[in-house]
């Protein structure tokens, strides 16, 4: 495990199949989220391209082609935007959701996804009718 792997935490290799498979779908769909990360960050391509070390035209295809940087970038820009790697796969709000969550106990985490669908319960329908199956099978 690389010393950057072993500061974030990051299981590094796990990653690294999916990442390839990533890779071979022909799609014109992004998976990462590594303009939203850099928004969030308040950083320009620029900036990622100087932290980095990558080329400027590489750093212009993950923004605007939605390429999935190699695995030498994934672990610079998880470091980068302090996540781990498949934290660049989920939009950093989530990631901040799945930060509080983590380490939590299931009663834990269940109490969060129970206050959180009552707080949403007005704008998402589905949501009200989990909670509602949920209440009735208790």
């Amino acid at each position: 495990m690389r010393t950057n792997e072993r500061a974030r935490g990051i299981g590094y290799s796990c990653y690294m199949n999916n990442i390839k498979e990533i890779r071979a779908v022909d799609s014109l769909e992004r998976f990462h989220f590594i303009p939203e990360w850099a928004k969030k960050k308040r950083m320009k391509q620029a900036d990622i391209v100087r932290s980095t070390g990558a080329d400027k035209g590489v750093v212009s295809r993950w923004f605007n082609e939605g390429v999935v940087p190699k695995d030498e970038y994934l672990v610079k820009l998880a470091v980068i935007f302090g996540t781990d790697i498949s934290g660049l796969f989920r939009h950093p709000d989530e990631e901040r959701i799945a930060q509080l969550l983590r380490g939590r106990s299931a009663a834990e985490r269940q109490k969060a996804i129970e206050m959180l669908e009552l707080l949403f319960k007005d704008n998402d329908p589905a949501g009200v009718q989990n909670l509602n199956q949920r209440a009735v099978s208790r």
